[in-house]
C-alpha cells in the first residue's frame, strides 16, 4: 500500500488499513474534477497542519474544500484530517 506522499506504507499482516491511511479510498465515489481538488486540498492542508489535533486539521482542509468548491462534510474529510494529524514534518 502506498502513503499519501506515495511512499510505501507497512502494516502488519492481517490488519486492515486504517481510515486516516486509506483516506483517499472515499474520493472514489466523487467525479475526477473533485477528486483531483480533494486531493490537492489534502496537499495544501497537509503543508499548514501537520502534527496539529485532528480539530485543527479539519478546520484547514474544510476551510480549502468550500475554496475550492468541495463539500466540506464529505467523510474523506475526517480521515485525511485525521492522517495530516499523524504526520510529523521536519
Amino acid at each position: 500500500m502506498t502513503g499519501p506522499s506515495g511512499r510505501m506504507v507497512r502494516r502488519p499482516a492481517g490488519q486492515p488499513p486504517a481510515v486516516e491511511d486509506d483516506w483517499r479510498s472515499l474520493l472514489d465515489d466523487l467525479p475526477m474534477e473533485q477528486r483531483l481538488k480533494a486531493i490537492a486540498v489534502y496537499e495544501l492542508a497537509s503543508d499548514r497542519a501537520a502534527g496539529q489535533p485532528v480539530e485543527t486539521a479539519a478546520a484547514t482542509l474544510r476551510a480549502a474544500a468550500t475554496a475550492e468548491g468541495l463539500d466540506d462534510g464529505h467523510p474523506w474529510i475526517r480521515a485525511a484530517a485525521a492522517r495530516i494529524s499523524a504526520e510529523q514534518r521536519p
